[in-house]
């Protein structure tokens, strides 16, 4: 099957809906921001009465990484989560990860700290970006057990219970 054309904002609200559509399903309260907040797109109430914030960030296809601002990508907030989605293929499943924002505040600050302190393949030094990169995938600079903590995120609605 070959790539159906989409736009980025259209891949974006494809996410956030997918997201708000597990939650509903197992029973958690869920509004959608719509783009009228800055830093997350969710609302939720878990079942267990728990108030939380998601900021969702969606690909298209195999696609294994997502792009964060420095800034709020490396602040961990208590009730803030990121649902990091992969909207596959049109007839598949799209998978989805549920990780902490200090997991992810974590895990970008430290990769971020290694990427500028590795030289380029040609030996010069990489630029300061306010881009940060997380990725799905094993890569150099993130942790070494990435694999299994990303496992552990897998489609995994109640770290919001």
């Amino acid at each position: 099957m070959s790539k159906v054309p989409i736009s980025k904002n259209d891949i974006g609200i494809a996410g956030e809906f997918y997201i708000a559509h597990v939650l509903a399903k197992h029973g958690f309260k869920v509004n959608v921001s719509l783009g009228r907040t800055e830093g997350f797109d969710l609302f939720i109430k878990s079942p267990k009465g728990r108030n939380l914030v998601v900021s969702v960030k969606t690909t298209y296809l195999k696609i294994n990484k997502f792009l964060l601002m420095s800034k709020k990508a490396e602040t961990p907030i208590d009730n803030l989560f990121y649902a990091f989605v992969r909207l596959n293929m049109p007839d598949d499943v799209p998978e989805f990860w549920i990780v902490p924002s200090g997991v992810v505040a974590s895990v970008i600050k430290d990769s971020y700290k290694i990427y500028l302190e590795t030289p380029k393949k040609d030996g010069s030094e990489h630029k300061d970006t306010k881009m940060r990169e997380f990725h799905l995938t094993p890569r150099y600079n993130f942790p070494d057990d990435w694999e299994t903590q990303l496992e552990g995120f897998k489609s995994n609605i109640e770290l919001l219970k």
